[in-house]
């Protein structure tokens, strides 16, 4: 999968900015702030619909304008030629004083995708850029983050769960507000009660289908990251990644022992629930543990080490994705070519030979040095593949093609 051309209009700083992409490594290079990395954002937008820095679509706007539009042409491994759009408009005030709602538009090929789950799985994308320490460094729902966005690109029907949990979710929880308000302890007899019940099991049979795809996925996750760190570390360092859910769910257990489980452990302490107003077990609780040599990674960890577990993470992710689409994602890296020293720069280069990659810099001629030098395939240090560069230089919200010699 590669990317042809991007299209960004009132996108960031960029008002209306045309880019040609090369089909192998696209160096985009200038001084900082002057919107390299928002051309990596908008591509990974197109994959996952979100943005790697904000979850807010305003903050995307180009100042005094109401609306962004991204749109890329790909070409798959198979050949067939794809166009993707993505549109945010801005709410705003219509006739008697009503505010219009914003709206985010999505074409493919021409065609409206009506739900961001029928987004996902159509391009793909991965991102590995400096916030990524924030998987080691932050708590449990950056990590939650990172493995949902994985499953999702591949299986869209995760993205749906995820969704529907989150609706689910919040209706439990409002029931729970709505009953600890009344200040009396119901009955499990009471129509209130037996309305949280039947909220209870339908979010512990949604529940059981995203943990079931979480333990799978983690388990893939740990079997690449630890090769990959085997490979950083020369085998000094050993890492191990455990998805952390509700005690007493056994790894290999089935989607409906799972949910059952779930359902007693939320029945057990309902009252505790009704208490707090909010849903102590599931899906939106659980963590992707990190250990490296059977400790905890944060705490004991340093800087390098945890730049080293974060790209055999990322590679996880790229493997993965190779793996169930069947071809490379378009590989996204903000600079971070400069953080890594030769061992870790020789480790991602050699993982991702067929990748059509983004990359973005202060100095082209250094960070084409830096990926020349790490540039070995495999395990055989002599073998060598020559990649093709295209470079464009960033300036102020202007991307201009360059030619220039290696």
């Amino acid at each position: 999968m590669f990317i042809n051309d991007i299209k960004l209009e009132q996108f960031r700083n960029y008002e209306d900015q045309y880019i040609a992409a090369g089909p192998d490594i696209n160096v985009f290079y200038g001084d900082n702030a002057q919107g390299k990395t928002n051309i990596l954002e908008a591509v990974y937008l197109c994959a996952c619909a979100r943005s790697h820095r904000t979850s807010k679509d305003q903050e995307l706007i180009k100042h005094n304008s109401d609306f962004y539009q991204i749109t890329i042409s790909y070409t798959n491994d198979n050949g067939s030629a794809d166009t993707l759009s993505i549109q945010y408009l801005e709410g705003k005030s219509g006739d008697y004083g009503n505010r219009q709602k914003p709206i985010r538009l999505i074409h493919h090929n021409g065609m409206k995708v009506d739900k961001i789950s029928d987004l996902m799985g159509l391009f793909h994308a991965v991102i590995f850029a400096p916030e990524d320490l924030m998987l080691v460094k932050e708590g449990p729902s950056t990590r939650r983050r990172y493995l949902d966005l994985l499953i999702s690109q591949i299986r869209p029907s995760y993205f749906r769960d995820l969704q529907q949990y989150s609706k689910m979710l919040q209706q439990r929880n409002k029931l729970l507000k709505s009953i600890r308000d009344k200040n009396v302890k119901l009955s499990q007899n009471d129509q209130l009660m037996i309305q949280l019940d039947i909220w209870t099991r339908t979010l512990a049979d949604t529940a059981a289908s995203i943990i079931i795809q979480r333990i799978k996925y983690a388990d893939r996750i740990t079997k690449i990251a630890s090769s990959a760190l085997d490979q950083i570390s020369s085998g000094k360092e050993k890492l191990s990644v455990k998805y952390k859910s509700t005690s007493g769910i056994d790894p290999n257990s089935s989607k409906d022992d799972i949910s059952e489980l779930l359902y007693k452990k939320l029945k057990t302490i309902v009252y505790d629930d009704i208490y707090r107003g909010s849903t102590s077990y599931g899906p939106h609780r659980d963590d992707l543990e990190l250990f490296l040599n059977q400790e905890p990674l944060k705490p004991y960890s340093s800087q390098g080490q945890q730049r080293s577990v974060v790209l055999s993470l990322k590679l996880a992710e790229l493997k993965i994705i190779q793996e169930d689409i069947g071809e490379y994602p378009v590989l996204l890296l903000d600079d971070v070519m400069s953080e890594l020293d030769e061992n870790r720069r020789s480790c991602l280069l050699a993982n991702i030979s067929s990748a059509q990659v983004f990359v973005t810099c202060t100095e082209a001629n250094h960070v084409v040095s830096e990926m020349e030098a790490a540039c070995y395939l495999g395990e055989d240090s002599h073998s060598y593949k020559i990649r093709e560069y295209s470079f464009f230089e960033v300036d102020s919200g202007s991307v201009r093609p360059v030619e220039q010699s290696k």
